[in-house]
């Protein structure tokens, strides 16, 4: 690709946990400039997940990725001022601390767009500022409580899960990353800087806009549907094969459905009053998947996978991360190799994005 996309682009990363140093390595993966200033004490992910060694774990190494990492006290008039001078030649700086923390380190937004007027400055909150809910502790799994996305995910017997991943952590990264882009180029055109704020509530309920408008306008609260989707399609959900392993199936339409009918060797659901259409399919749902659950019960997951797909009917195997580490699409694409100094090969994701036709990469980590 030669030159990355952001190339000379300077990141000052001033944040912690996740959403911030998620949004700031996606930057670093398209190729900007990030220093990650940490406290003393360090990031608090460093003891998430597996520690590998003392003030380094998986979870740390995961979210902070082609950045250059230095420890700065802000409460430190000599260590602020190392700060300020970076701060002079940045194109971009973004926090995450709680109300009132950056005014009392001097790292707030009328502090530093008077040191560097064409700055952009992102806070990432929990809560909008000046709402009743700011001084609120805002982690992944708060707002997927708050946000109602944790009301819609579990089993059908109404039992609440949050999301595998710290989901409302990565969408307000990537509304972070978004907005960041945006303002380089409102600053391209207008010569200022920007003023950024990214809550993650608000964040997490835009993509909630779904369930809020069908609650809106039909009145019902959306509940937990295991592996189906609320009143749209069906079927669209996961099933257990004979191996009683798992996989996926998406009819998304009736004329995949006809074609699906023909390939379980069922025509006659076809014409069936309960399943003729998606809205009658979808109204009787759970009757369809009993007749469609004891017919996947006689094939093995792959061998049903194998046969969709083939007669060109959406469907995939539920994966676990050991199947992942052996799928050939996932080690030729998706997969890549850094070599460490000290924590030797390391296998990490690389970013999704292709550049005529090339991959950003991950350069280097440091801890």
């Amino acid at each position: 690709m030669g030159r990355f996309p952001l190339e000379g682009v300077r990141v000052i990363d001033l944040t912690h946990s996740a959403a911030g140093p998620f949004a700031t390595s996606i930057l670093g993966d398209l190729g900007a400039d990030v220093t990650k200033v940490e406290s003393p004490e360090g990031d608090m992910t460093r003891t998430w997940g597996h520690v590998i060694r003392e003030g380094v774990s998986t979870y740390y190494l995961a979210m902070n990725r082609n950045k250059h990492v230095i420890r700065l006290d802000l409460k430190n008039e000599s260590d602020r001022n190392k700060l300020y001078e970076m701060i002079k030649g940045a194109d971009v700086l973004i926090e995450n601390y709680r109300p009132g923390v950056a005014e009392r380190l001097g790292v707030d937004y009328d502090t530093v767009s008077i040191l560097n007027p064409r700055i952009i400055y992102v806070s990432i909150k929990g809560f909008m500022p000046g709402s009743e809910y700011e001084d609120y502790p805002a982690f992944d799994i708060v707002i997927q409580g708050m946000s109602g996305l944790m009301s819609v995910t579990g089993c059908e017997d109404g039992t609440f899960v949050k999301v595998g991943v710290p989901i409302t952590d990565m969408v307000t990264g990537f509304f972070s990353v978004i907005a960041i882009l945006s303002a380089l180029r409102v600053r391209d055109r207008d010569g200022k800087g920007v003023r950024i704020t990214v809550p993650m509530l608000d964040s997490a309920l835009y993509i909630m806009g779904i369930h809020l408008l069908y609650y809106f306008l039909v009145g019902d609260v959306p509940r937990p549907l295991g592996t189906k989707y609320m009143s749209v399609v069906a079927p669209y959900q996961g099933f257990k094969a004979r191996d009683g392993k798992m996989f996926i199936l998406a009819v998304g339409n009736d004329r995949i459905w006809r074609r699906f009918c023909e390939v379980i060797g069922r025509p006659e659901l076809t014409d069936d009053p309960r399943f003729r259409t998606n809205p009658d399919r979808v109204k009787n749902q759970d009757e369809l998947e009993k007749v469609l659950q004891e017919v996947f019960l006689t094939r093995d997951r792959d061998d049903w996978v194998s046969l969709f797909l083939s007669n060109g009917i959406p469907a995939g195997p539920v994966y676990d991360m050991a199947d992942l580490a052996r799928d050939n699409y996932v080690n030729k694409y998706v997969l890549t190799e850094v070599n460490h100094p000290e924590l030797g090969t390391l296998r990490l994701v690389r970013g999704p994005i292709r550049f005529n036709g090339e991959s950003t990469d991950v350069r280097f980590i440091e801890y």
